[in-house]
């Protein structure tokens, strides 16, 4: 028998310590500031910030969420939070209720100027100066009414997304409706005006 030897600790414990290294990693690049400049902030003092919505979102995707449900794993991670130094997080429905109302405002232009800002710290850390845009469909599935479905015969949605292969920065993107063709990929446009749907682009055509 191997000599275990059991202890009873009083200290918080978590089952997500990974998520942690993600979060230190969100902190060190100061993306959560930019989020809180760039989205629209509470009407009151009371109320959450952006990136009090965010941060949460984003380590529950990066800890395979599927779901505004998923969030609860986060909510209820004593000891996750307090290495992440989240004090306060809002609910599942309050998440979702704000996703709805930036969707129906200008959060997604603000989140665009936040991704533009992270793919231009990181090209301007890289050496590479060609880079190839890969164009791809990807099946979101979803239950919601309006979703349609996919030529994969499940009902959800078909949006593109363009990153770069070398590295895998997303710099665009368009969400669309599931029974859209895979094959009818929208064209992107580089800020030379260079019209791509597939190919070498250079550094100055995407920062």
């Amino acid at each position: 028998m191997l000599p275990f030897k059991l202890e009873i600790t009083e200290e918080k414990l978590t089952a997500h310590a990974g998520l942690a290294v993600f979060g230190e990693f969100v902190h060190a690049t100061a993306i959560l500031g930019e989020v809180d400049k760039m989205l629209k902030r509470p009407g009151s003092a009371v109320g959450y910030k952006p990136s009090q919505y965010v941060e949460p979102l984003m380590l529950m995707l990066q800890g395979g969420g599927r779901s505004l449900e998923d969030l609860r794993v986060i909510r209820s991670d004593g000891a996750l939070r307090e290495l992440m130094g989240i004090q306060a997080m809002p609910s599942s429905d309050a998440v979702g209720d704000w996703l709805r109302r930036q969707g129906k405002g200008d959060g997604l232009t603000g989140l665009a100027a936040v991704r533009r800002l992270v793919v231009r710290r990181a090209l301007n850390l890289s050496t590479i100066t060609d880079y190839t845009l890969d164009i791809d469909a990807t099946q979101i599935i979803a239950e919601k009414e309006e979703a349609k479905i996919t030529y994969k015969g499940e009902k959800g949605y078909m949006p593109i997304v363009g990153h770069l292969a070398e590295n895998g920065l997303v710099i665009g993107e368009e969400f669309r409706k599931g029974n859209d063709a895979p094959g009818r990929s929208g064209q992107y446009r580089s800020r030379t005006g260079t019209n791509t749907r597939m190919g070498i682009l250079q550094r100055q055509c995407i920062s």
